[in-house]
C-alpha cells in the first residue's frame, strides 16, 4: 500500500512538472565590456555590441537554456619604451562562447518576475597584434610584424535580471551579467554586460 501511494505521489509530481513545462526561445541585444588584467603587459578594455540567442526549457520556477553569445571586442594602441628604442602598435581581442545556464524565477504573482542564474561556457578568444620598433637615435624602423593567436577555454558567470510578461507567451527580459571568460598566460579575460531582449514560450 505504501509503495502504491508513493508511486502515485511521484507520478502526480512528474505529471505536474511536465504539465507546467514548456520550451522557449530568447534573443537579446546587449552592451558589453571586455577587460583583461594581469600578465606582463598592459590591460585591454573596451565596450561593444553583444547579441545572444538561446533555446530553453522551463519547469515551474526553473529555466534551463543553451546559448550562443558574442561578447564583443576590445582594441587599444600602445607604446613601449626600451633602451634607445621604442615600440608602437595595436592589439585587438574578440570573444564569443556557447553556454549552459540555469535560472530561478521568483514568483511575485504579478507580470514582473525577478530572477537569478548561473552559467557555464566554452569561450573562444582571438588575439591580434601589429607592432613596429623604431630607433630613438635615427628614427628608423628596426623591426615590424604581426601576431595572432586563438584559444578555447572554460568559463563561468552569473546573471541577475527581471522579466515582464507583456502578452500571452511573450516576455520582455532585462538583465546584467558577469562572465569570467578565460585565464591563460597569467592574463584574465572578463566580460561585464547589460542586455535587453524578448522571450517566446511555446
Amino acid at each position: 500500500m505504501k509503495k502504491t501511494t508513493l508511486a502515485m505521489a511521484l507520478g502526480a509530481l512528474v505529471f505536474s512538472g511536465v504539465a507546467s513545462a514548456n520550451w522557449y526561445v530568447e534573443g537579446n541585444a546587449g552592451y558589453s565590456r571586455l577587460k583583461t588584467s594581469g600578465g606582463d603587459g598592459y590591460d585591454l578594455k573596451d565596450n561593444s555590441f553583444s547579441p545572444s540567442i538561446a533555446l530553453g526549457y522551463k519547469i515551474n520556477d526553473w529555466r534551463f537554456a543553451v546559448d550562443y553569445t558574442y561578447y564583443g571586442k576590445a582594441n587599444e594602441d600602445y607604446r613601449w619604451q626600451y633602451y634607445q628604442e621604442h615600440e608602437v602598435g595595436d592589439e585587438e581581442i574578440k570573444a564569443y562562447g556557447f553556454g549552459v545556464s540555469a535560472y530561478y524565477d521568483f514568483n511575485t504573482n504579478t507580470a514582473l518576475k525577478p530572477y537569478v542564474g548561473v552559467r557555464l561556457s566554452t569561450n573562444h578568444i582571438k588575439t591580434e597584434q601589429n607592432y613596429a620598433i623604431y630607433s630613438d637615435n635615427t628614427g628608423n624602423m628596426v623591426e615590424s610584424g604581426s601576431y595572432s593567436d586563438s584559444d578555447t577555454k572554460f568559463g563561468y558567470g552569473a546573471i541577475v535580471g527581471v522579466s515582464y510578461n507583456f502578452a500571452p507567451q511573450w516576455d520582455l527580459n532585462v538583465a546584467a551579467e558577469y562572465n569570467r571568460l578565460a585565464k591563460y598566460d597569467d592574463v584574465k579575460y572578463n566580460q561585464y554586460g547589460a542586455k535587453v531582449g524578448v522571450r517566446y514560450s511555446f
